[in-house]
């Protein structure tokens, strides 16, 4: 599924700064003044459209669990406080530039 990278999206918010080491996405929810946060980084999951991906699929299972337990927000961020879909790379680690599929060679 191709998605596209330049549409809004309520919760999700894109980091793309020139001089920063971050480039990704965050996903940050709040509930009766609970916080849910999590960063989703291009490099840690081989792009833009993983990342953003990877992103979408935290927040459907954020919002279904909330949608479960409506009158406690805090138990449900706390449950899920560790989920976070394995990037195709181990920490610390990141892709080469041939083995990102947006990257050509006559970009290097």
């Amino acid at each position: 599924m191709q998605l596209d990278i330049s549409t809004p999206r309520k919760n999700i918010t894109r980091f793309t700064y020139e001089f920063t080491s971050f480039q990704g996405w965050r996903v940050t929810l709040c509930r009766k003044q609970n916080h849910f946060t999590r960063y989703f980084s291009d490099k840690q999951y081989g792009g833009a459209e993983n990342s953003l991906s990877a992103a979408i699929e935290v927040l459907d299972r954020v919002k279904q669990q909330l949608a479960a337990n409506p009158g406690d927000p805090a138990r449900v961020f706390a449950e899920l406080k560790d989920i976070t879909p394995r990037a195709p790379y181990p920490p610390g680690m990141r892709p080469r530039k041939e083995d990102i599929p947006f990257i050509s060679k006559v970009d290097k």
